[in-house]
């Protein structure tokens, strides 16, 4: 059953890492077909028309400069009149009823700078005005206008020219002399070559530009399918190590917790024996002690010997400092209690020992703590006070308790002499304090110089008050 689960579980992710595959592969895609798509358009349109426009810029230019160089001789009396003399209009007769522009102009006229058809070979018209277009506008201002004109409705022409494709092309007639407009000519040629050859023109530009769109289209789809294919692997790949990662940290967490539970564990056993210890120092060597100066107080003084007395106050001294040991080594029963009668009582104990009053600074809400911890605390708050008392020589301490950063920071400071902490020491109370502390996981700070008082700092993970919960 576990193995059809596995194998359900890798058709699912191979089934949805080629579904990622697919869709970015379709979004790369369809994304660059659009701009690809637009900007082919673009430049398709930018292209065919740029060639249309040459061609047929080239094309009317040809026609107007072979028309203009042949009529140009024959209309210079336009500088000085508005109509033209009956042997030049013979003449022009003449030019357009025969040769190629018999063929190719279909309409031929030409204008006075007034709007008067000078000279038209449809005769009828001759002499009369008519309405100035654009494409007289511009020729009277000395530029060349050519377009297509399907319907000409102001001329007398078949119906078979009507439907034609005709060129209209306007071209300025200048002075001999000066250079000036003195008249347009104006001059219908038969598009339908021309119009075709466009069409011939622009459907192969379009042609080339859509096989050159189509190319970069089949380039883009390769690139795209080669690269979400190394997408996919490497995804792949980053899923199997962030897996197997995933596997490493959830054991090394579980690793920790047994390490902070083996700490806690090995914490507790080590108070126990520090019970045992002072049970057993109370029990054995104090009573042994103490029935030595029983002993010693019932001799006769009259018979005893004058070393007897220094004898005496040596035992008493010894059961003294042997009563001081166990009452350190012993703990009360804290096991019940809260943090913050922890840190209380062993303040109080302190004060009652020393004479010297402690500030404190303890919150009344502090998280609950397990055993080992709590007694971590209060060895720390004995043990700092103690030192300031007995070698810091100090005359004010102060304890203060808060939650930083996640963490329990106990911090215990006096204004005693201090001391070089580089300085080597026979003492093995804050070096055990702090191995203590780094067994549970936390931290142990010391700031102290000579002559500048002494601040030590406890850090303790705030993990242990979910294993004390």
């Amino acid at each position: 059953m576990s193995a059809e689960m596995d194998c359900e579980a890798q058709a699912s992710g191979y089934s949805g890492r080629m579904d990622q595959k697919t869709n970015l592969i379709r979004q790369f895609f369809g994304m660059a077909a659009a701009v690809l798509i637009v900007g082919t358009l673009i430049i398709g349109y930018w292209v065919t028309a740029a060639v249309e426009n040459g061609v047929k810029e080239n094309a009317i230019s040809i026609k107007a400069m072979f028309v203009t160089d042949a009529i140009s001789p024959l209309a210079q009396e336009l500088e000085h009149a508005s109509t033209l003399r009956p042997e030049n209009r013979a003449e022009l007769d003449s030019l357009f009823g025969q040769g190629l522009l018999k063929t190719e102009i279909v309409l031929f006229q030409i204008w006075s700078v007034d709007g008067m058809i000078a000279y038209s070979n449809d005769a009828k018209i001759i002499g009369e005005k008519f309405h100035q277009t654009d494409g007289m506008k511009r020729a009277l201002a000395g530029q060349t206008y050519a377009d297509f004109d399907n319907v000409l409705d102001e001329l007398s022409i078949s119906e078979t020219l009507r439907t034609a494709p005709l060129l209209e092309i306007y071209t300025p007639l200048r002075s001999s002399k000066t250079g000036r407009v003195i008249g347009v000519a104006e001059f219908y040629a038969d598009g339908t070559a021309l119009r075709v050859l466009l069409l011939k023109t622009k459907r192969q530009g379009l042609i080339i530009v859509g096989a050159v769109a189509l190319a970069m289209l089949a380039a883009i789809y390769l690139v795209v399918f080669k690269g979400a294919e190394t997408i996919a692997k490497q995804r792949l790949a980053l899923d199997e190590k962030l897996l197997e990662l995933s596997g490493l940290l959830a054991e090394n967490q579980r690793l920790a917790r047994r390490v902070n539970k083996a700490s806690l564990k090995l914490a507790e056993l080590n108070e126990n024996a520090l019970r045992r210890i002072s049970a057993d120092l109370h029990d054995g060597p104090l009573q042994l002690l103490s029935f030595v100066g029983m002993r010693l107080e019932s001799v006769d003084p009259t018979k005893a010997s004058p070393d007897l007395d220094p004898i005496k106050q040596t035992v008493d001294e010894a059961m003294r400092e042997i009563r001081q040991i166990c009452r350190g080594l012993s703990l009360p029963e804290i096991s019940q209690w809260n943090l913050e009668t922890v840190v209380h009582t062993a303040i109080d104990s302190h004060e009652k020992r020393s004479g010297i009053g402690v500030i404190r600074m303890v919150p009344s809400a502090l998280p609950p703590l397990p055993l080992a911890a709590k007694t971590t605390v209060y060895r720390f708050i004995q043990e700092t006070l103690n030192n300031g008392v007995h070698h810091g020589r100090c005359t004010s301490q102060k304890v203060m308790v808060e939650l930083e950063n996640d963490r329990l920071r106990v911090a215990v400071s006096d204004d005693g002499i201090g001391f070089d902490p580089a300085a080597k020491t026979n003492g093995l109370g804050l070096a055990g304090l702090k191995e203590r502390i780094n067994s549970l996981g936390g931290d142990f700070l010391l700031e102290t110089a000579e002559n500048t008082g002494t601040s030590v700092v406890m850090l303790l993970p705030m993990e242990f008050a979910k294993d004390a919960a």
